[in-house]
């Protein structure tokens, strides 16, 4: 690759530089959006129809789940799993957000534990 001469690239960094620059990216994305037909936004019946189909497949699936059970395991086994689960989170936490799928996971996990004991104290 070669290099630009120094007083070439103190050029780009000036206004006129920068506004050339501006100029010709927009130049770019004109002529690309010129070549790519805006998507359709309206949506047709059969599309609106097909996703209403989408969503009630998806909520009868939802819905057919099976309730949370009442737990075969005790209070204290609970709880100890609860203690672990949340140090792992915490672990995970240090090196990613609470977005991850491992820690979304841990935290379906502890809902379902939380869960569990409601029922159990009842």
């Amino acid at each position: 690759m070669t290099r630009m001469p120094r007083d070439s690239r103190a050029a780009w960094t000036t206004g006129h530089g920068r506004l050339l620059l501006r100029a010709v990216v927009a130049l770019a994305l004109t002529g690309c959006a010129q070549q790519t037909p805006a998507p359709d936004t309206t949506g047709s019946p059969v599309q609106v129809d097909q996703r209403l189909s989408d969503l009630e497949r998806r909520m009868e699936r939802l819905e057919s789940r099976p309730p949370v059970q009442v737990p075969s395991r005790s209070k204290a086994e609970i709880e100890s799993q609860v203690t672990w689960l949340e140090g792992e989170r915490d672990k995970l936490l240090l090196k990613y957000t609470e977005q991850h799928p491992a820690i979304r996971d841990i935290d379906r996990q502890l809902r379902i534990l939380h869960i569990q004991l409601k029922m159990l104290e009842q």
